[in-house]
């Protein structure tokens, strides 16, 4: 089976559609007709007519959501999941841009060797309250959802992406539980992360409850 059949690949959109066209551009130079799907979080800017745009451009590979409100990033990944129906998911950060080609074939090389392979991307440590941390017996393996390649059946056997500063923190604390592998992979050699490009136009809007965590981690509870 192709990767053209194995991979969906996703960009989440919340205002940002100078981002998010730049993302689209550089996944569309190394893989023109790969599957892609654009969700919109409620934008009240442009951002319609411009996935539109993007849709028009490659009708046969590329489909849209319009959500009516912003689900916020977890939830609207969790959208993907349930919505799609091929076997593995490429998520890609809108505040990406893709350097080069590759790294598809050679993420789908290790996840499909890896029996309980569920997730791959940059793989870092996590404390229970979703900061970073050193690795630990008691650090939580975490990979950042910029750029990752995500097993879609093993996902729906666990908890979903939460909206959270970290929105994958439970989810793969329990597939760590259930011996699920989390690999680690250079995405730093194939994209440029701009970092946080939507969340420092507009913060994350969490509320209380992400204050309350940053508070009681700087209290090292």
């Amino acid at each position: 089976m192709s990767s053209q059949s194995l991979v969906t690949a996703v960009i989440i959109n919340f205002q940002t559609p100078d981002l998010t066209r730049r993302a689209v551009i550089s996944f569309r130079t190394h893989y023109p007709t790969l599957p892609l799907l654009l969700i919109d979080n409620g934008s009240k800017d442009e951002s319609i007519s411009m996935l539109e745009e993007i849709r028009q451009q490659s009708p046969a590979c590329t489909d849209v959501i319009l959500n009516s409100h912003n689900l916020h990033h977890g939830p609207a990944m969790d959208q993907a999941l349930r919505y799609l129906q091929s076997p593995y998911v490429l998520f890609i950060d809108s505040d990406c841009e893709i350097l080069k080609g590759g790294y598809l074939e050679s993420m789908l090389n290790l996840i499909q060797h890896e029996r309980k392979a569920y997730a791959i991307g940059k793989r870092i440590y996590m404390n229970k309250r979703g900061f970073d941390i050193a690795k630990s017996d008691e650090a939580i393996l975490y990979i950042r959802p910029i750029f990752m390649l995500i097993n879609r059946e093993l996902y729906l056997t666990l908890p979903p992406f939460q909206r959270h500063g970290t929105p994958c923190l439970e989810n793969m604390r329990a597939a760590t539980e259930q011996k699920l592998l989390l690999i680690d992979f250079p995405v730093e050699l194939y994209i440029q992360h701009r970092g946080r490009g939507t969340a420092e136009r507009y913060g994350y809007n969490l509320g209380w409850c992400s204050k309350l965590q940053y508070l009681l981690n700087k209290l090292g509870l």
